[in-house]
């Protein structure tokens, strides 16, 4: 159980220094590799990464079946944290090379940035993996209603820009929120902890929103640093996430209740519910930014929430078969 919680701690380290490192790019500007808010994001993912590697040396003691890679005995939801970590570090590195050959990025959807967009993303999902073998405990289902809202969060940074006027960010956004609340529906076998995937993602956003905003302030004061005169103070990754998030999870949590009522296919079930997702996402979107091409935006992310609602079921078919010993004490 301490593993899947370490995991938590550390994933919420990262996402908190990455919103922070944001903050500090638009507020103040100058950083190096050994910034505050960099060393707490990659201290959230060494974390991730040192508990994954002591999960696994753990795990040789243990007898039965396992998942063997290169001969070690390896829980699942560690594997996928340990790779995570290791491409978020690898790619860390190459974020620093990429900024003393070419100096500041103009867009966010540099190689370097999207491939370490794609590593957190990754470990999101180990934390949820982690929690799923834990699902039987409350303190379990708990974990993972915080990792599922976390990994809603981290989705609203994964993509930028548009492709063929599709916008990107609310493209992954819609899905990876549609496989999240599938996904936790499907591992827990009941509405009620999709509800709370929502409660949790507004402490989530809340925190995101505040503690950005203050880390740069003090910060920036604490090493002369000025703030820019243009600064407009206002938290720019928590104002990137979905602020409907929560009323969604609800809506989505009473479809389920319903259509279950109506003895329908589970998958069938969840694909529909990962529809109305995407189709909320694209409406929200439309709502926001009236020219952004509804024409192209809602039925594309209204598909790919259908296939994000589907493949969510389907991987909560495999998380069911994680037990406990996933979930290593160290």
């Amino acid at each position: 159980m301490v593993g899947a919680w370490l995991l938590l701690a550390g994933f919420s380290s990262l996402w908190l220094g990455v919103a922070w490192d944001g903050q500090w790019h638009v507020d103040v500007g100058p950083d190096t590799f050994f910034t505050a808010p960099h060393l707490m994001f990659y201290f959230g993912t060494s974390l991730i990464g040192l508990t994954s590697l002591a999960v696994v040396l753990k795990s040789q003691r243990d007898m039965g079946p396992a998942l063997r890679v290169f001969g070690l005995r390896t829980p699942l939801p560690f594997l996928v944290g340990g790779l995570g970590a290791a491409g978020h570090l690898l790619y860390g590195a190459t974020d620093l090379w990429w900024h003393t050959v070419y100096g500041f990025d103009i867009l966010e959807d540099t190689p370097s940035h999207l491939s370490l967009s794609i590593a957190m993303q990754v470990q999101a999902i180990a934390v949820i993996m982690a929690f799923a073998a834990l699902r039987t405990t409350t303190s379990g289902r708990w974990g993972l209603a915080a990792a599922g809202a976390l990994n809603v969060a981290a989705a609203s940074i994964l993509l930028d820009g548009t492709l063929l006027g599709i916008d990107l960010t609310v493209l992954a956004g819609g899905a990876i929120a549609a496989w999240t609340l599938s996904a936790i529906a499907g591992t827990t076998r009941t509405a009620r902890w999709v509800l709370a995937v929502g409660l949790v993602f507004i402490a989530v956003q809340a925190a995101t929103y505040f503690f950005p905003l203050l880390a740069t302030e003090l910060y920036a004061d604490g090493i002369g640093q000025p703030i820019r005169d243009y600064a407009l103070g206002l938290p720019v990754v928590a104002l990137a996430m979905p602020a409907v998030f929560p009323i969604v999870a609800a809506i989505v949590a009473a479809a389920i209740e319903l259509l279950r009522r109506r003895d329908l296919a589970p998958i069938t079930a969840m694909t529909v519910v990962g529809a109305g997702v995407g189709l909320m996402a694209a409406l929200y979107m439309s709502f926001l930014e009236p020219d952004a091409g509804p024409l192209l935006n809602i039925p594309a992310i209204t598909a790919m929430g259908a296939l994000g609602g589907r493949f969510g079921w389907q991987c909560a078919a495999l998380m069911r078969r994680l037990g406990s010993r996933e979930a290593v004490v160290v």
